[in-house]
């Protein structure tokens, strides 16, 4: 009778308690070899599918600059640098206009205004008027051709329509056949990451449903009464 009771769900045991942190710990580590099993082939098929499955995308840069005015006395004019320091802000919005996206749509011979701002990514440096267009694509050539266009139709809009003439071209988006991505560790990292937790999580929830009462405390907890003797494992 004794051991039809202690056959019943330790559930009922764990009402009364909270889980025991080192015997969790120690399900954890029976469970290892699994564990480790799991984040080596998640690792490798992260690896290979991103080598294999993922195309290779390439990243052209190209970054414009807001030159301030000199004052007579050959110093920087305070009222047109606090000018172009608001102007930062309306140009990386303006940047990716659909006046401007739509010129370069039909430069690069790409279908609209919306693919080609996809491809797109506008960051200006902190505290700086430098400004960096990027163009992520499949095709080298293409992203260079984006980033560059990007630049020339903005500056030149500027300048017809509002008559802005102090934007600098830095330094010209180059052909780089180097991919940007994906990124093959970052990837391999998470892969080996997931492998890891179901790995862990299969050892958690296998020691949550186990349903045998493993210990004399155990026993006398959930029992209610004394256990004089125990069985060892033989």
């Amino acid at each position: 009778m004794v051991n039809s009771r202690m056959d019943r769900t330790r559930s009922d045991v764990r009402e009364m308690e909270e889980i025991d942190l080192l015997e969790l710990f120690r399900a954890i580590l029976k469970h290892i070899k699994l564990i480790i099993v799991l984040c080596i082939l998640f690792g490798v098929g992260g690896f290979f599918g991103t080598k294999l499955l993922i195309a290779p995308t390439y990243t052209a840069s190209t970054s414009i600059y807001l030159t301030p005015q000199i004052s007579e006395s050959g110093s920087l004019d305070y009222n047109s640098q606090m000018a172009n320091s608001k102007l930062v802000t309306n140009a990386v919005n303006l940047l990716t206009q659909n006046n401007i996206m739509s010129e370069v749509a039909k430069d690069v011979g790409l279908e609209s205004a919306d693919s080609v701002k996809k491809l797109v990514s506008v960051t200006n440096e902190s505290n700086t008027e430098i400004i960096t267009i990027s163009a992520t694509t499949k095709d080298p050539k293409l992203s260079k051709d984006i980033a560059n266009d990007t630049v020339s139709t903005f500056v030149r809009t500027m300048q017809k329509n509002l008559n802005v003439r102090n934007i600098e071209v830095v330094d010209k988006a180059k052909l780089s056949y180097i991919p940007s991505g994906p990124n093959v560790k970052k990837n391999t990292l998470l892969a080996t990451m997931v492998g890891f937790v179901l790995g862990c999580g299969y050892a958690v929830l296998k020691f949550l449903l186990d349903n045998r009462l493993r210990n004399k405390e155990e026993a006398e907890k959930y029992l209610g009464i004394p256990v004089f003797c125990e069985i060892p494992e033989l």
